[in-house]
């Protein structure tokens, strides 16, 4: 029975609160009809029996011929009469109101008959009749009959099934009210995932607006706050880091500068080497600490031709990159990050694989870019270790190859950025495998 249980907030709201509401209706509805019932036989009891005694007393004494020019003035809607008219075999074999034949023939001191006749309106008329017609057969001194037409206290088949048409409307409205008021309830719950998975992947998103009742007004500023207090440590921490940058490429200019007068060239082309490489360094940890993915504006880009040519660029760079999928395939994405991302990644994979297999595929509505290589791989245990900031593995990683260790996290954090993630992965046959996976941001 699990799959009749909504997965989501708001159809589960309206499945109680509809199941609630029509519970009700249904528990309802036998007390209702229950009171009509005792209701109409208490009017019936206490009218129509009184006056059908009062008009067999008037016409007891009355002629014949009297007795019909009484007729049109006595009959109505509610209870019309016939003169002369016996019942029949059938009529009189059976009593259908036992209770009231006997109260009525206590009544008139005379057997009495009661038999339920079929509706005489149409059928439309007839549905809508609210109580069973009956027949009520009295005897008069003289031998003749009159017969009374009027309801018994008992609702009709018409009416019951009118009453259920309108019950199953009620509850239809009742579902749709239901669903409505569900609907209305879980948006703020389907806004605060919207900003939640916004703030994921850009965290100068702007604030949700204020608005809704007291406590949802409350969770917003709450969330608001956090997410100032999150842009305002990225902001700190940006501020520091470009400091020290400026700080530190003063004391490398001296450096360079002192480096002049080492006598031995050797130590001194070393030294050099050391000072670039510190300034590569610092290079690219602002550039990681200042993620410059989250400032750039989101555009359609052909992703197919983006990877061509820069499988393109190592190519005619020397390297062995293959490229495998569509020729075009478009998406809304941040070109620049997302170009420096792939690039870190087919960089590792040329100089510590030897080649790169570049592979474009659409899998759950994601977008999949897999690069593999053929080289010595990483031991398992260390395969999430190199997404840390400056981890650089040996021998697999080594510092002939230069690079500062911050490719992979630049690149998972574009990734995230954008919805997705990179994984790693070693190759059953030798080599590694990343799959960089990413979202369409205007999805």
């Amino acid at each position: 029975m699990r799959w009749l249980w909504p997965a989501g907030l708001a159809g589960r709201i309206a499945l109680l609160l509809g199941v609630m509401l029509i519970g009700v209706q249904l528990v309802t509805l036998p007390f209702f009809l229950r009171q009509e019932s005792a209701a109409a036989s208490q009017i019936f009891q206490g009218s129509t029996v009184d006056r059908i005694a009062a008009i067999i007393e008037l016409f007891e004494p009355l002629s014949a011929a009297q007795r019909r020019e009484l007729l049109p003035a006595i009959s109505s809607p509610f209870l019309s009469l016939e003169l002369f008219f016996a019942p029949t075999v059938q009529e009189t074999a059976a009593v259908d109101e036992p209770a009231l034949a006997a109260s009525l023939s206590a009544r008139l001191q005379r057997s009495v008959i009661i038999k339920q006749v079929d509706a005489e309106p149409g059928p439309f008329q007839a549905l809508l009749a609210t109580r069973q017609r009956i027949a009520i057969w009295v005897p008069l001194a003289d031998a003749s009959w009159l017969r009374f037409s009027t309801s018994s206290g008992l609702p009709s088949t018409g009416w019951v099934v009118h009453m259920s048409a309108q019950l199953l409307l009620v509850c239809l409205v009742l579902v749709i009210f239901a669903l409505v008021a569900a609907r209305q309830i879980a948006r703020p719950v389907r806004t605060f995932v919207a900003a939640a998975e916004r703030l994921g992947t850009d965290v100068n998103a702007p604030p949700i607006p204020e608005r809704g009742s007291r406590e949802l007004r409350r969770v917003t500023r709450v969330f608001n706050t956090m997410q100032q207090r999150l842009q305002s440590y990225v902001d700190d921490r940006t501020r520091m880091l470009a400091a020290i940058s400026h700080d530190l490429r003063t004391s490398l200019t001296r450096l360079r500068l002192r480096t002049q007068f080492i006598d031995d060239p050797q130590q001194q082309r070393k030294a050099e080497q050391d000072l670039e490489q510190m300034d590569a360094m610092l290079a690219s940890t602002l550039a990681f600490a200042r993620d410059d993915a989250a400032d750039e504006q989101p555009v359609n880009v052909d992703l197919a031709k983006l990877l061509h040519t820069l499988c393109d660029d190592l190519v005619d760079l020397g390297a062995t990159v293959d490229y495998r999928g569509p020729e075009s395939h478009t998406l809304c994405c941040r070109p620049l990050a997302l170009q420096r991302a792939i690039t870190n990644v087919l960089n590792n994979a040329v100089s510590y694989g030897g080649s790169a297999e570049v592979t474009l595929s659409l899998e759950e509505g994601a977008c999949h870019i897999r690069v593999a290589d053929q080289g010595p791989g990483i031991p398992d245990e260390q395969l999430e270790a190199v997404f840390e900031p400056f981890v650089r593995l040996d021998p697999a990683r080594n510092r002939s190859t230069g690079g500062t260790g911050l490719g992979l996290s630049i690149a998972r954090s574009v990734m995230r950025s954008h919805g997705g993630d990179v994984t790693i992965a070693n190759r059953p046959g030798g080599g590694l495998v990343v799959d960089l996976r990413l979202a369409d941001l205007a999805a």
